[in-house]
């Protein structure tokens, strides 16, 4: 035999290409997933899309396949009534705990699935315009490249408590738009949507001011028919209650049965 003969004969075998491990190839679009009404309309079986959700919400969603999870808040501080339950959930999610780093170094030894969120190299590509969760994760998203980000359950309607919040989430947005990545919205949601188009439409006979018109007098009619009905329901009320203290009246005075304060008629 000779040697290079030899040397061959010597030489691992390569494994055959399925059991080769590939690098993981992150997908394409990424969902955000929320808490405002508009989550149960999310893609799930997007087969391109990653689902990255937050903080409680897998009270309601957590059978769904989510690809990653944010906990951004500290767990002893904003979970003391379901500690156990939410760390348990977070445990077994078998999905990357996205935390900051310091708290990934808390709680490690309950969540051996935490890792740490980019937080300084988000903060370099991107400033510091950071007022909630989804504003980390939609810049997340960016750094990493995906093509589309939808947006769920993340309506923050500006009368609610999250509206000071959605000014950062649509600088993000925008961010990514200019950007080239695709937006997906919910049409419920009221993240980038405006009453009408500045300088081209009327403000009063706009779409979304007809549509929100119409909304009005149908809860206006709905609230005069409920008031008619309230008003028709305490009218047999005052009949009904009118009725047994007549009976009550009459069993005092005929048959010196206790009334109803319990107290007897004599004679």
């Amino acid at each position: 035999m000779t040697a290079r003969a030899a040397t061959k004969a010597r030489a691992p075998k390569r494994p055959p290409k399925s059991l080769v491990a590939s690098p993981h190839l992150p997908k394409p679009t990424v969902y955000i997933v929320g808490f405002a009404p508009s989550w149960p309309s999310t893609p799930w079986t997007d087969p391109s899309a990653e689902l990255w959700g937050m903080n409680a919400l897998h009270k309601v969603a957590g059978n769904r396949p989510w690809s990653r999870w944010y906990q951004l808040h500290d767990i002893d501080t904003h979970h003391p009534q379901d500690r156990a339950e939410h760390v348990a959930w977070l445990r077994n999610s078998n999905v990357p705990i996205v935390m900051w780093e310091e708290s990934v170094a808390k709680y490690i030894h309950e969540l051996p699935n935490a890792v740490p969120y980019p937080k300084q190299a988000v903060l370099a590509h991107f400033g510091t315009y950071f007022t909630n969760t989804v504003s980390w994760m939609i810049a997340q998203a960016i750094l990493e490249h995906r093509t589309k980000i939808g947006v769920y359950g993340v309506d923050m309607a500006q009368e609610t408590e999250y509206g000071v919040q959605r000014p950062s989430c649509e600088f993000f947005l925008g961010w990514a738009r200019g950007a080239g990545i695709q937006i997906d919205l919910p049409d419920t949601s009221d993240l980038l949507r405006t009453p009408y188009l500045y300088g081209v439409e009327d403000m009063a006979g706009s779409a979304m001011r007809k549509k929100y018109e119409a909304r009005r007098g149908e809860l206006q009619q709905r609230i005069q028919e409920t008031v008619g009905q309230r008003d028709n329901l305490h009218s047999v009320f005052l009949q009904l209650q009118g009725a047994l203290e007549d009976v009550n009246y009459w069993i005092r005075a005929y048959t010196n049965h206790p009334s109803i304060d319990g107290q007897a008629r004599t004679t």
